[in-house]
């Protein structure tokens, strides 16, 4: 080989590594836009995750706050029944001894 045969061989490899070089760059750059767009996306679902956190934490608060009032409520209604009952006894005795 000469030396004009060892130059375009040499030229001819440089274009090569060129092309080579602007195919990295563009993947390069392709990849890190969807990097973005991932890095977007998460920050979205994230977003989403906490709202429905806060969501869960407040239905929580609000079911225990029901239940707490519901056996209040239990409670209330059987002192009630505890008292009609009683009235009831009361009734029954009367008439017996009536």
């Amino acid at each position: 080989m000469n030396l004009s045969e060892k130059i375009d061989n040499i030229e001819l490899k440089i274009r090569q590594l060129a092309l080579k070089l602007e195919r990295f760059r563009k993947e390069n750059a392709d990849l890190t836009q969807k990097n973005e767009q991932l890095k977007a996306e998460l920050d979205k679902q994230k977003g989403t995750v906490s709202a429905l956190k806060d969501k869960l934490t407040k239905t929580q608060d609000v079911l225990e706050r029901q239940e707490v009032n519901e056996s209040e409520h239990s409670q209330q209604l059987k002192q009630q029944l505890d008292q009609y009952i009683r009235e009831i006894d009361k009734c029954i005795e009367w008439l017996q001894n009536s």
